[in-house]
């Protein structure tokens, strides 16, 4: 009789494997998750150089606050981490 509990033990934990369902796979690869990251730390970095330098704040210098830094290079760094997200996003692994 112990044999039988046995038995139905084990098959109703063989059902409970079988019905279970897959665990998620990640919609994205490694490689995607890498590129993301690099594009978000460009967006921080252009965002960073958009504060521009330290002045106090009885002065005024508009070198600093309309430079080629802030205005410029800053911009161009954000559209740049902008991009490299998109291209995160349609990276696909080429398949031979």
């Amino acid at each position: 009789m112990a044999k039988q509990k046995l038995v139905t033990l084990e098959k109703t934990q063989q059902k409970k494997l079988k019905d279970s369902p897959p665990p998620p796979a990640f919609l994205y690869a490694r490689e995607n998750y890498i590129i993301l990251g690099a594009g978000l730390v460009l967006l921080a970095l252009g965002f960073l150089l958009m504060t521009g330098g330290h002045q106090p704040p009885t002065q005024f210098d508009p070198n600093i606050v309309y430079g080629f830094t802030t205005i410029t290079l800053s911009t161009i760094v954000v559209l740049l981490g902008f991009a490299v997200v998109l291209l995160s996003i349609f990276w696909k692994r080429k398949i031979f």
